[in-house]
């Protein structure tokens, strides 16, 4: 049985007008956030407060930092990708991109530039210079969920229940069926197998052939955010019902479950989480705060 683990809260982050959705790290030890009331916020490593970077019109559904090209990159609930530029000066440059008819739910970096998800259910490949390269027609509902498998395939899940896989090229692979409600977040385990979470509040193990090897009842309510810690083999899981949750990357046993009652936690939704390094992870919700909390054995 793996060891049971400590949760410490050690800073709650407060200044955003509504609910934030997305977070980014900086690269510097410090990270972004993105909400609702379209504030893009900086907030350095060792700071009590953040910055404004940049204000766009709506929310802000996902965010991306390209640390080679010192980019912020942000989704909007329009569809729209908004490229922010000299993200620590004084004056930011904002461009902004059509993209997806309707909200653009995620952001993911690549090697030749990124990918994005929206609302209208397509998958965009853009370049480095933002020219959209490649597009995928992945389902007639919105597409949530991006991530990439160990061996280079893209997991893409969406709210028709359905997890779709693509190869090289993105050539269709194979049509996953299991959730009984929409997609929103797929993240990798170890031994090559994947996780996903969404509405119906259940976790579900993968291999990396798309063969469904486990269902876990998570939560109470949506399972909004996974998130791999980048050292120890763990991994966060926030939901709709108020609660974050540690599990073992290996084997699935729940090592510990963060919520208001033991501890300063969110009172409402929790949108997304960050790891900042092995210990110490930052969630966001509903309730407009940034929550830092250590994770020891």
């Amino acid at each position: 049985m793996a060891a049971k683990l400590q949760a410490k809260h050690l800073k709650t982050y407060t200044g955003h007008q509504s609910a934030v959705y997305a977070l980014c790290a900086d690269g510097l030890g410090g990270f972004f956030s993105a909400s609702g009331d379209g504030m893009l916020v900086h907030w350095p490593a060792g700071k009590d407060d953040g910055h404004l970077v940049a204000k766009i019109p709506g929310n802000v559904f996902s965010l991306s930092y390209n640390s080679e090209q010192k980019l912020l990159l942000a989704g909007s609930g329009q569809g729209d990708l908004f490229v922010i530029s000299d993200v620590f000066g004084p004056n930011p440059g904002v461009r902004r991109l059509l993209a997806h008819g309707k909200g653009l739910y995620r952001l993911l970096n690549t090697p030749d530039g990124l990918l994005s998800a929206g609302g209208d259910g397509r998958i965009l490949r853009w370049n480095h210079q933002f020219e959209i390269t490649a597009e995928i027609n992945n389902s007639a509902t919105a597409t949530r969920a991006l991530c990439f498998d160990a061996t280079g395939n893209l997991w893409a899940g969406s709210s028709d229940f359905a997890i779709r896989l693509y190869g090289r090229e993105c050539k269709p692979l194979k049509t996953l069926q299991g959730h009984t409600q929409s997609v929103f977040v797929i993240c990798k385990l170890p031994g090559n197998r994947m996780l996903s979470g969404g509405r119906d509040a259940t976790l579900r193990i993968w291999s990396d052939e798309g063969e469904s090897q486990q269902t876990i009842a998570a939560h109470l309510l949506h399972v909004h955010a996974l998130q791999e810690n980048p050292e120890k083999p763990w991994i966060a899981s926030g939901s709709m019902d108020k609660i974050m949750k540690i599990w073992d990357a290996n084997s699935l046993e729940l090592l510990k479950v963060i919520d208001k009652d033991k501890q300063p936690f969110h009172r409402s939704s929790v949108n997304t989480l960050l790891w900042l390094d092995e210990s110490r992870i930052l969630s966001a919700g509903d309730d407009r705060r940034i929550v830092l909390t250590e994770i020891t054995n």
